[in-house]
């Protein structure tokens, strides 16, 4: 997660100084080692030519308060904001396999938060892949990125994105579909009983906030998965249900955590 640049208030700047903000960046360097000889910018500088190389060092711009909280997204700032190189995104159509034992659909999500837990969440218990649907929340949107405390941009979720239920079913070839519905149907599974069910090659579909799975991508499923719950209550966060799903499938991938 080694950024490209760092943007940093002033008033951040002056209570913690230079060593402890390029210590903590060097530190987090998942992607390599960073190069020790950076220094900040000076005030009222220009940033760093960026080539794009991996190995490129970092720059360093300490802004003015009002400056920096302009461009901020939150009202209430740590006062650190990091540049990333952004990520590729596979829009194809099939061009290469689905790898992994599962898989998270997502169909017309449209709430940034619950996009990045979701992928928060995903990595916490070994799902690889996620592919979305037309009409699913842009993966970088600034919420997005924020919710999902780095997933998006480390890089152990391989995104994808499918424009038709056809198109999805194509892809997950050799993949048992389950789509979670709230009115159950053929084939209905309760998620207490996923582990029992699970093949070693699943994707696991959940539908838009309001309207959940789509009838289009509903008839493509081999299954459906429907999550109890006690009289009185109708539904589920789609970003908890993800999680209780994944969790559910795991003791049969042999994955859980101890």
């Amino acid at each position: 997660m080694r950024p490209r640049t760092i943007f940093i208030r002033q008033s951040r700047w002056n209570a913690d100084g230079e060593g402890m903000i390029l210590s903590t960046a060097r530190a987090g360097a998942e992607a390599g080692s960073v190069n020790e000889d950076v220094s900040p910018l000076e005030w009222g500088g220009g940033l760093p030519f960026d080539d794009g190389r991996a190995g490129a060092k970092f720059g360093v711009a300490v802004l003015a308060n009002d400056l920096f909280d302009k461009i901020s997204t939150q009202e209430q700032s740590q006062g650190v904001l990091c540049v990333f190189a952004l990520p590729s995104l596979d829009s194809r159509s099939g061009s290469r396999p689905v790898t992994g034992s599962s898989v998270m659909v997502l169909d017309r999500i449209e709430d940034p938060n619950n996009l990045g837990v979701i992928m928060r969440t995903m990595e916490a218990f070994g799902s690889k892949t996620l592919i979305m649907t037309k009409g699913t929340v842009d993966v970088f949107n600034p919420k997005v990125v924020r919710c999902s405390m780095g997933a998006v941009v480390r890089g152990s979720i391989e995104v994808m994105q499918v424009e038709s239920a056809s198109e999805l079913r194509s892809l997950l070839r050799g993949f048992r579909i389950f789509a979670t519905s709230l009115a159950g149907g053929r084939s209905c599974v309760s998620s207490s009983d996923l582990s029992r069910c699970v093949t070693g090659r699943d994707a696991f579909v959940l539908g838009n906030e309001a309207r959940g799975v789509s009838p289009e991508v509903l008839a493509v499923a081999d299954d459906i998965v429907r999550i109890p719950m006690v009289p009185g209550v109708d539904s589920l966060n789609v970003s908890v249900a993800a999680g209780i799903v994944l969790h559910a499938a795991l003791p049969a991938a042999g994955k859980m955590p101890s």
